[in-house]
């Protein structure tokens, strides 16, 4: 599995790994394929952010970027911790 920073921008995120976009887009971000959007919102947004304007729940990102073979973690002080379980639900 890859490792993605929660706390990464979704410009960092797409940029390094652009099949990002896609599966964005799937979860009903579509904005993100509008042009500019990923360079202006991206660089400020996170995942978590988006999922918490769109109200899309984050057991469900998390099972769709699994699929895709990501994973993801807090990255703070060179070390990387857990991410929120799926069991957690939507973010509030």
């Amino acid at each position: 599995m890859i490792q993605l920073d929660i706390n990464a921008k979704l410009y960092d995120l797409a940029t390094l790994h652009p099949e990002i976009v896609e599966l964005m887009d799937d979860l009903g971000f579509h904005e993100i394929k509008m042009p500019g959007m990923l360079a202006t919102a991206g660089r400020m947004a996170t995942i978590p952010m988006g999922a918490k304007m769109k109200h899309i729940e984050w057991n469900e990102i998390v099972a769709k970027f699994a699929e895709a073979g990501f994973e993801f973690a807090e990255i703070a002080d060179n070390q990387v911790g857990v991410a929120e379980s799926a069991e957690e639900g939507a973010i509030k």
